[in-house]
């Protein structure tokens, strides 16, 4: 089992996750990844809490991209905060009698204020009979790869240096829901996908991929992540999906699906524009703009 906050699931996290995959299969075993929800950040330091990279359905994606068999999500709150660093391996190997191996990074803090370290977790795992393995963490560049510098990448909109450290595309997943009916009526006629991350990408307009649960097939289109001022901005962003080919396609999503896109390439800043038919113009553009680009990705 893999144990950790994994938030990105970057190419770091990855080594330590797909070890445990590897070692799972070659022993005719599962391979699960143990991580947590919201960030200790949120409850010890609530004025300022971390903001997350991936909200919970984007991390439970992107392990089952990897090929894990279970994604388990405890939740951090004030009684798992008050466990101390001798209580985590008996909390876990209760929850998880056959448990054999454990996987973490090598900076991996377990038990209240952070007080046991790999060290310690090898020590107190060898009692129980488990094996802890601990990854050496990765670098690119010649700086370590984590999640505070992907943060910084995120919000600068370098999406190309994104996708080399997280090794996938940055995808925002949620559920399809009802939207104004705007982008029909300027032809371009979109779907409205409820997506309400921590941390913010800048607002603009997209490449994108998109994928169905459940299905390998992708389609590819542009995305608007932002308040829409042509139409009187929202108080909330919105992510609105434009999928090349048929427009009837739109009409076989069913409302309330979960629907991940992978957000491929920034093209612009969001824009007010003086009328709905110098957006239409400027949409064209980005579906050209982007028809061009995704085959490079």
């Amino acid at each position: 089992m893999a144990v950790g906050m994994f938030d990105g699931v970057h190419i770091g996290h990855q080594a330590v996750i797909r070890a445990c995959r590897t070692t799972a299969r070659e022993s005719q075993g599962c391979a699960a990844v143990l991580t947590f929800w919201p960030h200790p950040s949120k409850l010890l330091r609530p004025d300022n809490p971390t903001p997350q990279i991936l909200t919970p359905a984007a991390k439970r994606w992107a392990m089952a991209r990897i090929g894990m068999d279970y994604l388990i999500t405890l939740p951090f709150d004030q009684q798992f905060a008050q466990i101390p660093a001798d209580g985590f391996i008996p909390l876990i190997k209760a929850a998880v009698p056959t448990l054999r191996s454990l996987f973490v990074g090598e900076q991996f803090r377990f038990g209240k204020g952070r007080s046991g370290d790999v060290s310690a977790l090898q020590k107190m795992a060898a009692s129980a009979g488990i094996h802890v393995f601990s990854m050496q963490q990765c670098r690119y560049d010649g700086e370590s790869i984590s999640s505070t510098r992907i943060r910084n990448i995120l919000g600068a909109g370098k999406f190309n240096d994104l996708r080399i450290l997280l090794g996938h595309p940055y995808t925002a997943v949620g559920n399809l829901v009802h939207g104004r009916g705007i982008g029909r009526q300027i032809g371009f006629p979109t779907l409205n996908i409820d997506w309400q991350p921590d941390l913010q990408p800048p607002h603009g307009v997209y490449a994108i991929r998109l994928l169905r649960d459940g299905s390998q097939a992708s389609m590819e289109g542009v995305a608007n992540y932002g308040l829409r001022p042509t139409f009187g901005a929202n108080l909330n962003p919105v992510l609105e999906v434009f999928l090349f080919g048929d427009t009837a396609t739109i009409g076989t999503f069913d409302e309330g699906k979960e629907l991940a896109v992978e957000m491929l390439h920034f093209i612009r800043p969001e824009t007010r524009f003086e009328n709905p038919e110098a957006l239409t113009r400027q949409i064209a553009l980005d579906v050209e703009h982007a028809k061009r680009i995704i085959p490079t990705l």
